[in-house]
């Protein structure tokens, strides 16, 4: 089956490389399911089908399979240089279930299976496959979806089979990620009883155990184990050599990885932060922090946990994230030895250029970024004549758009950390309760009129409340940019529109 995924996935390794627009691909990809066996001319593969829903709508998905009138499994097709987005996800998943078919396809910049497990809140990933030759995985799918194999039993025990393989592999690198952190305890322990053992004879248990507390194990991972994900896992923020070790106890039990190249600080998972903003902390400030917290940190019995690597431009940036207010993270974070970070600071004169890419995707010089891409932003808005008026344009992570009400705005986001741009409505706190209920009352007749599904109330435990629509782009790349901004600004006007009428439709 190898050498069947490689003639299959060959076509649209080409279109990749050819940057090949939506229609040719989804031509390409018509044709490579002949490879396996589905005929066109009998009706098996149906372009753009309209199948009706109800008395007067219809959906239109891109591909339909079918076999002797059967339908089978549904495809969503987009470029091959696209990046899958939730929009996506969700549109494939409401194919699925308004065909009522277990399994959707989604082909772009890789093939990825989805599998509508029974009485599951969403369609899971059981399968994502790279464009590229000679891959195992990709050999099953060839295996599983041929015309000549495919059964719907068939394909609905090997997706069970594959959720079972993803618990099994998150199972173990639990166990692995616990034997890693815990190293020191659990090698003691393990360690104690055949010490007693074997010197029991000539030393009491306490004297074995006070040598062992003068011991210092650590483990560390030098390999992955069998690859059975469904999606690759998410690697380091940066890469973790030749950096620095430090924390930050002010207000925090925080821990850091400094790098002293290009003077950026990453918190680690684990960190617990000052759950709360001080006093004196900037409107500005608080307003960066909530979209942290909601991004970054999970809140349980009064603690604010770090979920996942964060990384900050500067020592400052991160001491301000952790402290809760202004601070000079130079000072604050301290390495191994008690010193400060000041001592490592190279006053501006980094050996990397300012346009250094750190994970191949976080930008350095995000302000610069920042300020250029809300400039040609305000500029495209202006063109379309949507809005009345727009602010000028600042070197910051947030664009404001005012709607008709006091305390209520759009707060469009440049994420250049994590690659992300957004669209929230945004509604502060001393109006919450006025507004918010209300328009979530409506939240169907809203997502409806909005054309997608965002994410509502994303920070639960926040005062403000938000409603927010988020694109996965690149923005180290001027044609991801360049799509972000068009994408930004589209979803801006929609968000205008609906929720300008909805808000000043609230007496």
């Amino acid at each position: 089956m190898i050498e069947k995924w490689n003639q299959f996935v060959y076509v649209l390794c080409e279109a990749k490389k050819k940057d090949v627009d939506e229609d040719t691909y989804h031509t390409l990809i018509e044709n490579q399911l002949q490879l396996l066996g589905w005929i066109m001319y009998k009706g098996e593969i149906c372009h753009k089908p309209n199948i009706p829903i109800g008395n007067s709508k219809f959906i239109q998905p891109d591909i339909l399979v079918k076999s002797d009138g059967e339908d089978l499994f549904v495809i969503e097709v987009k470029r091959p240089v696209h990046t899958q987005t939730e929009r996506e996800r969700v549109q494939l998943e409401s194919y699925m279930r308004q065909l009522k078919l277990d399994v959707g396809i989604y082909i772009g910049e890789h093939i990825e299976v989805f599998y509508d497990k029974p009485k599951s809140k969403d369609a899971v990933s059981v399968l994502r496959i790279p464009l590229e030759i000679d891959n195992k995985l990709g050999a099953k799918f060839v295996e599983k979806f041929n015309r000549e194999q495919f059964g719907k039993d068939d394909i609905v025990d090997f997706c069970e089979q594959r959720i079972e393989e993803i618990q099994r592999q998150s199972n173990l690198n639990k166990i692995k990620e616990s034997l890693i952190a815990n190293a020191q305890i659990q090698i003691a322990e393990s360690l104690r009883p055949y010490l007693m053992d074997k010197y029991g004879s000539s030393f009491s248990e306490e004297e074995i155990k006070g040598m062992l507390a003068t011991m210092r194990f650590t483990a560390s991972a030098e390999g992955r184990l069998p690859e059975t994900k469904a999606v690759a896992p998410t690697p380091p923020l940066i890469p973790k050599t030749n950096l620095i070790k430090c924390v930050l106890t002010r207000n925090a039990n925080a821990k850091g990885l400094f790098n002293p190249e290009d003077q950026s600080l990453t918190v680690l998972k684990g960190s617990t932060i000052n759950p709360v903003h001080l006093d004196k902390i900037s409107p500005a400030g608080r307003k960066k922090r909530d979209i942290l917290f909601a991004k970054y940190t999970d809140f349980r019995n009064g603690e604010r946990t770090v979920k996942e690597d964060v990384c900050f431009d500067s020592p400052s940036g991160a001491a301000q994230f952790c402290v809760g207010g202004s601070s000079n993270g130079w000072s604050q974070w301290k390495d191994e030895t008690g010193q400060e970070l000041n001592v490592y600071r190279n006053n501006g004169k980094a050996s990397f250029s300012d346009t250094k890419i750190i994970r191949s995707k976080k930008i350095v010089d995000s302000h610069k970024i920042q300020l250029d891409f809300w400039t040609r932003f305000k500029d495209k808005l202006k063109a379309t004549n949507k809005i009345p008026s727009l602010q000028t344009p600042r070197a910051q992570y947030w664009y404001d758009i005012r709607i008709g009400r006091q305390n209520i705005l759009l707060s469009n986001v440049c994420n250049t950390l994590k690659d992300f741009v957004g669209v929230k409505l945004y509604i502060r706190k001393a109006v919450v309760d006025k507004y918010y209920p209300t328009l979530e009352a409506r939240k169907n007749e809203i997502n409806l009129a909005l054309g997608c599904e965002p994410e509502w109330d994303a920070n639960p435990t926040a005062n403000d409340k938000t409603i927010a629509l988020f694109h996965q782009t690149d923005l180290s790349d001027p044609s991801k940019m360049e799509e972000a901004l068009d994408w930004l600004v589209q979803q801006t006007i929609i968000f205008y529109n609906v929720f300008s009428k909805e808000v000043k439709g609230i007496k």
